[in-house]
């Protein structure tokens, strides 16, 4: 619960600095991706202790080899792996230069494309990642003004 409060208030830390031009506005892409309304904590209290690996959530236990993936340079960024056997449990870096480097979400989380972090597996639906890939993405490697995430409070 610790872990989802820190998480929470960097995504707001980082939303407060805005650019103003990422559409949807951060949290509704967030509620797009997750596929369902927010859950309560009640809610999150029922499904974490019953759910099950495999079912529920992805228990990939390593990343394959060879990568489906091609790094293309001028697209550099993290991506989900929507693949079904990876349910965005599985995650790779492009870089600048073209490298590829794979990377695995811990047990009960799963790759979130909005916030390039590993979530819990009940906020994200893998089957919505495509979509956002590049909505993060496109601003890494932008210079030091430029932020992650929009301001959704600020009403312009």
């Amino acid at each position: 619960m610790q872990a989802s409060l820190i998480v929470l208030t960097a995504i707001l830390g980082v939303a407060l600095a805005g650019n103003g031009d990422q559409s949807p506005k951060v949290w509704d892409a967030l509620a797009k991706l997750r596929g369902k309304g927010a859950l309560t904590a009640e809610q999150i209290q029922s499904i974490y202790p019953s759910a099950v690996a495999g079912k529920d959530y992805p228990d990939n236990q390593a990343i394959p080899s060879p990568r489906p993936i091609t790094c293309n340079p001028a697209k550099p960024g993290f991506y989900a792996d929507t693949s079904a056997a990876s349910k965005c449990q599985i995650f790779d870096r492009c870089d600048i230069n073209g490298q590829l480097t794979s990377y695995i979400c811990p047990k009960l989380s799963v790759f979130n494309q909005i916030t390039l972090i590993c979530d819990w597996f009940f906020n994200v639906d893998c089957s919505q990642a495509a979509a956002f890939a590049m909505y993060s993405n496109s601003r890494l490697y932008q210079g030091k003004d430029i932020v992650l995430l929009d301001d959704q409070l600020v009403i312009a």
